[in-house]
């Protein structure tokens, strides 16, 4: 006869949850990167971004992360209590590669596809900036099921 197995231990604290903003570790040197809370303060992500990113192709590049951050917070799950928003910059010589991620659409919102804009809308806001200050820029959603989760915008940047 085999003894009775030990009852399961009881769930232990939730642990506690990281504070926004917090970075990012990567083991490449060239990675960077880092998570805000659903906050509208982009100061702190401006500051990161210029001390990460040097030489002179760092304002542009605070000027679309902070573009698609206030994208990302305006129109998706990340603006919302409990929201985030994650920011990867890859640096390499001749181009600096700009990812950020949301939280997904709102539960029973349009999906709200990344798009220019029509001629009626401020000449350099959100998406037209970015389009004005980079080489390229491109979107992908992670499916999850048949629902569409969060979205990531990449936006390619050439150093001078």
């Amino acid at each position: 006869m085999q003894p009775a197995a030990a009852p399961p231990a009881p769930p232990g604290p939730d642990p506690e949850p990281v504070p926004y903003p917090h970075r990012l570790r990567f083991e490449e040197r060239h990675r960077s990167g880092i998570v805000l809370g659903p906050e509208h303060d982009y100061r702190t992500l401006d500051s990161w971004v210029r001390g990460t990113v040097l030489g002179p192709a760092s304002d542009r590049v605070a000027r679309v992360t902070v573009a698609l951050a206030s994208n990302a917070h305006r129109h998706s799950l990340s603006g919302e209590p409990g929201g985030s928003v994650r920011i990867v910059i890859d640096q390499n010589p001749f181009l600096l590669t700009v990812r950020v991620t949301d939280d997904g659409p709102r539960p029973g919102a349009e999906v709200p596809y990344p798009r220019l804009g029509g001629p009626g809308r401020a000449p350099l806001s959100g998406l037209r900036l970015v389009d004005e200050l980079t080489v390229y820029w491109d979107w992908e959603w992670e499916w999850r099921g048949t629902t569409m989760g969060p979205l990531t915008i990449r936006a390619v940047v050439e150093t001078p």
